[in-house]
């Protein structure tokens, strides 16, 4: 079985959590044996691993192949490529499936169907119509919207990654009911982050932290509306950012966002700016609770990576995090977009010691009993094989089954 999967990231190149979910699963099925290629669209990889911008990162479809040290067949094409590109791609490494993480690339995508008939599975990692509607998302989320909804008509299997997104998924799009599966993301365990959920994190001025993409659904101006409410009770309390695009300074994404409210506090409100992977992990080991405030979730990365680092976590009760979380045992989960409600979580949790350490405990042990790689890529097999035995369907449902809310 050779998988071809079709991403836009993919780790050095990581701008949210649809990369690290990408590599993630990436990695494990090649390490459970499956034959495993990536198409990246866009984005630079480099043979130094140099990352986005390298100057030896150029390889594109005519070019050698880069095979990675797990065994993953690393192909890329410009997003101003011809399709034909992505064609030669997936019919000379002689993929059996082709699996789709974004309709970024869906042209590309759809021309491989066109030329070869292979099955698609499409991760639906989030639903652009239900950005817009639900997580308050600028109007350019929409971009792709009509791209997206022919993506979840061709796919064989299209896979969601909570009950919720199934849901939404049924709603905007009735016809793909049959077709859902789900399978939820996964989460690679590390030494650093075992000791850093055995570490005992007892600080009388504790650090609150935000991980992930700057964007309205995220939550970010109820996170910022909260902090003087708490740091009003709690003085000695600090608030780290982490996030924002690649060319921004800490600075600049701070001129950004931070209110008129927050600027007598500006001493303990820091914002990092886009971070790599590795000055992500020392804030993960520094924070002492994390806050993942979105007003739309489709599963929430950041919440597995802080539950790896024994984090107690405070999120909105909704979407990824209300699957993932047991409120008061592995979280505290609060009403989307109520600023009042996540002021008292999070004063709650700096303030009481034991319970932030009780809870990141118990969000450690959680994360490495149910949502470890090694776990999850077994489900995505079996859909694999499902997707491998169904006769290919032609496309058929309309584009847009429901009407876009103004």
């Amino acid at each position: 079985m050779r998988i071809l999967h079709m991403t836009t990231e993919f780790p050095p190149v990581v701008f949210g959590g649809l990369g690290t979910a990408v590599g993630g699963l990436v990695n494990a099925s090649a390490r459970s044996g499956l034959s495993v290629g990536v198409l990246l669209a866009g984005g630079v990889l480099s043979i130094d691993g140099g990352g986005y911008g390298s100057p030896r990162a150029s390889y594109f479809a005519e070019n050698e192949p880069i095979v990675s040290p797990e065994g993953v067949t690393f192909f890329q094409i410009s997003p101003f490529d011809p399709v034909e590109a992505a064609v030669r791609v997936a019919t000379q490494w002689r993929a059996d499936l082709l699996h789709l993480h974004t309709a970024w690339v869906w042209p590309f995508a759809e021309a491989i169907l066109e030329r070869t008939g292979i099955p698609l599975v499409y991760t639906v990692h989030s639903v652009d119509r239900a950005e817009y509607e639900i997580g308050q998302e600028l109007g350019h989320i929409l971009e792709h919207c009509e791209e997206q909804g022919i993506a979840i008509g061709r796919a064989e299997r299209l896979v969601a990654l909570t009950q919720n997104e199934t849901d939404l998924l049924r709603h905007y799009y009735p016809s793909s009911v049959d077709r859902i599966r789900i399978v939820g993301n996964g989460i690679d365990d590390s030494d650093k982050a075992k000791q850093a959920t055995n570490r005992v994190k007892d600080s009388d001025s504790p650090l609150v932290l935000y991980t992930g993409r700057l964007v309205e659904r995220k939550g970010i101006r109820d996170l910022l509306a909260a902090i003087p409410y708490v740091l009003e009770r709690a003085p000695k309390a600090r608030f780290v950012l982490a996030g924002g695009p690649p060319p921004l300074s800490g600075e600049e994404v701070a001129r950004q966002w931070l209110p008129p409210e927050c600027e007598p506090y500006r001493s303990q409100i820091h914002f990092t700016g886009w971070l790599n992977a590795a000055e992500l992990e020392e804030w993960y080991c520094a924070a002492d609770i994390q806050v993942v405030p979105s007003r739309y979730e489709p599963f929430g990365m950041v919440v597995l990576e802080g539950m790896l680092y024994g984090l107690p976590i405070i999120a909105s009760a909704l979407g990824g995090p209300l699957r993932i979380l047991e409120d008061g045992r592995t979280g505290l989960l609060y009403p989307p977009k109520d600023v009042s409600a996540l002021g008292e979580a999070i004063l709650r949790l700096v303030i009481d010691k034991d319970l932030r350490r009780r809870i990141g405990v118990q969000a450690g042990e959680e994360v490495r009993r149910n949502w470890l790689w090694s776990r999850l890529v077994q489900k995505m097999r079996k859909v694999y094989i499902e997707a491998l035995a169904r006769p290919h369907i032609p496309f058929a449902a309309p584009l847009i089954e429901h009407p876009i809310s103004p």
